[in-house]
């Protein structure tokens, strides 16, 4: 099915005349439209606890999150068969991240897409296999984000080596990997202490799906749109300004939901809990106590009286 796509890619892409990347993008357009028409054929399988735990989100619907889950159903279980490690997996996931820096530095944005896709699927396929070989772990799950966080830098410093005519273009992408970070340390501060981490916008897998779309579309602006003297790529540059203004935004809404929460449980620490109402001992404990006066000396009627 794959070559397929290629092939009609292929000629469509010499009849006119499109570039390498333009044509990584046609193929990657294709490819989402074919898995999603074949998770629907195949009944629309959605029964998966990871999908319904993360839940779906403005950039990244159900539809689209189960149907990945289910196109990698059968490489996890080759996985399994073949006895492949977590962590060795999650390792992998940094070579296309390195691969995507490269070619976004170099203004390969179609090229771009695709690894930061494989990237993207990697860091999946990683929990899936521990999940279904019983093998989660709280270290693994430390690896996995500190991977994630290594591989989104890396990526960022790619696109950054790209605007370096663009001063402004370089500050919105900080802006982006900034929030970034901001946005996975409120979680990351949350569970340190003790608390439910707080729900907002511009999760990783927000991030991601929002400069995939961006870094496909950038080969149709350069194609079209764009002067060979000044490519800005605007489709990566409106994800990068997308980003940096949600994910800072949603990481002080998540700051301050983290805030009132930490001071409300530390006033609960103060604070003794009320004794139970219907405690026999605490209704004893708690009546008035009775005044009682003290006893005055009456002199008996055949005691001596002095004069």
């Amino acid at each position: 099915m794959f070559a397929f796509v290629v092939a009609i890619g292929g000629g469509i892409a010499e009849a006119m005349k499109l570039s390498f990347d333009l044509l990584a993008s046609l193929v990657l357009g294709a490819c989402c439209v074919i898995l999603l028409v074949a998770h629907r054929l195949a009944g629309s399988p959605n029964g998966y606890k990871r999908v319904a735990q993360q839940g779906a989100t403005f950039f990244l619907g159900l539809n689209l999150m189960h149907a990945g889950y289910w196109m990698l159903q059968p490489v996890v279980r080759r996985c399994t068969r073949f006895g492949a490690a977590p962590t060795v997996i999650s390792w992998l996931s940094l070579l296309p991240a390195m691969g995507a820096s490269v070619v976004a530095a170099t203004g390969h944005w179609g090229a771009a897409a695709w690894c930061l896709l494989v990237s993207a699927l990697l860091d999946v396929l990683d929990g899936a296999v521990a999940r279904a070989i019983g093998n989660t772990s709280a270290a693994g799950a430390v690896l996995d984000s500190v991977l994630d966080r290594y591989a989104e830098f890396i990526f960022f410093a790619g696109v950054f080596v790209y605007y370096r005519p663009h001063l402004l273009a370089q500050l919105i992408a900080l802006a982006a990997l900034l929030g970034s970070f901001l946005v996975t340390y409120s979680t990351a501060k949350a569970e340190a202490l003790g608390l439910t981490p707080p729900r907002g916008s511009m999760k990783r897998s927000d991030r991601l799906t929002v400069l995939i779309l961006g870094a496909a579309l950038t080969p149709f602006s350069i194609q079209w749109l764009e002067t060979p003297g000044d490519r800005l790529a605007w489709p990566v540059l409106a994800a990068l300004a997308l980003i940096g203004v949600l994910a800072n935004f949603s990481a002080i809404i998540r700051f301050t939901g983290l805030a009132r929460d930490a001071r409300l449980a530390t006033l609960s620490e103060k604070i003794p809990p009320p004794a139970p109402a219907d405690s026999s001992n605490d209704f004893v404990r708690r009546q008035p106590e009775k005044f009682t006066a003290p006893r005055r000396e009456v002199a008996s009627a055949t005691e001596p009286k002095h004069t």
